[in-house]
């Protein structure tokens, strides 16, 4: 009996100290799978603020970005000098609109143009081909005709092509910081007594650190007509340096910049005509009539042989007094022939 009652003792003693260690063991791992699900939780958040943390700083740097990019891509759809901008298909789709009839005589070149856009060919890059001789006639009327000076036709008609890819108040704008550039450097080089073309070249050299001058106060600054231009008009803005300094090889630096501002007047007049869309297409339309219409034009103003406008103003006392010396000679030849009679 004692000894039945010795091992009931030890197998209850045992199953209680199982059950014990049981329950600490339950216990143990529960406490366990809280710790790490505490440590996960804490994990994710901690995660979960990186992420967000990494996503608004990716936020902060991408939005300016993406508006650049968006403010990019609205100036190059409006932009008539760019082959993957909005108005090539504007001026295509217009093309579309107004079918012509079976080829003639008088349609060959609108059947050629049609046939060229339908393969490919930017009707963007046509319209400005057709526009440039209207643009060089201008430049030619406001030279012969009304008197103003400028550097060339060919510079005039180039720059209101620049001015139309950046825009008229970017362009003054860098052209500006340009001859500004250049009416500061300049006598600073000629204390150097420099050859032309190291000269030309030191003088590209301050321009070019102007520009970009200008360009990293505008991207520090947010200034979207400054961060939009492309290098192409800009380069020729540039090199329009090189014309101011042999116009002043044999003119004064006031007749340079005489000179200078009216290339520049020209230049704003002329873009504004590339710009309109209503002759771009009345050109695109009629190529054969736009052209015949220039050499019209010219012939015209090669046919003028009077006094420039300018002139009538800048000599209007000198003419006054002729008119007046005119009539008084008339006057008295018709005393004299009445005295005779």
């Amino acid at each position: 009996m004692k000894a039945n009652k010795l091992i009931l003792s030890f197998v209850f003693f045992w199953q209680i100290t199982l059950l014990a260690l049981l329950n600490a063991t339950f216990v143990s791992a529960q406490s366990n799978q809280v710790r790490l699900a505490n440590e996960e939780s804490v994990l994710l958040e901690a995660t979960s603020a990186s992420a967000t943390s990494e996503t608004s700083d990716s936020a902060k740097l991408s939005s300016p970005s993406a508006q650049v990019v968006e403010k990019l891509q609205q100036k190059t759809d409006e932009d008539i000098t760019e082959t993957s901008g909005r108005k090539k298909g504007v001026l295509a789709s217009h093309l579309d609109e107004h079918p012509i009839g079976q080829l003639a005589w008088h349609n060959v070149l609108q059947k050629a143009i049609r046939k060229a856009v339908a393969n490919g060919m930017p009707s963007n890059i046509i319209v400005i081909l057709l526009i440039f001789p209207i643009v060089a006639s201008l430049v030619a009327f406001s030279r012969h005709v009304v008197g103003l000076k400028g550097f060339g036709i060919y510079i005039p008609a180039v720059l209101s092509v620049a001015f139309v890819s950046t825009g008229i108040l970017t362009g003054v704008v860098v052209f500006s910081a340009v001859l500004l550039a250049a009416v500061i450097t300049r006598p600073i080089l000629k204390k150097f007594k420099l050859p032309i073309l190291p000269r030309t070249a030191m003088l590209l050299l301050s321009v070019s650190i102007a520009i970009l001058a200008l360009m990293l106060i505008g991207s520090v600054y947010s200034i979207d007509m400054i961060l939009n231009i492309s290098i192409f008009p800009l380069l020729i803005i540039i090199l329009l340096t090189e014309n101011f300094m042999e116009t002043q090889l044999f003119n004064s630096q006031k007749e340079a910049l005489q000179i200078t501002f009216e290339t520049l007047l020209t230049a704003v007049l002329c873009s504004l005509i590339i710009g309109s869309e209503a002759l771009q297409k009345f050109v695109i339309l009629r190529p054969e009539l736009t052209l015949a219409g220039v050499a019209f034009i010219n012939l015209a103003i090669g046919k003028y042989t009077g006094l420039r406008f300018l002139e009538y103003i800048r000599f209007r006392d000198l003419l006054s007094q002729n008119s007046k010396f005119n009539k008084f000679k008339n006057n008295s030849s018709d005393n004299g022939s009445q005295e005779e009679e």
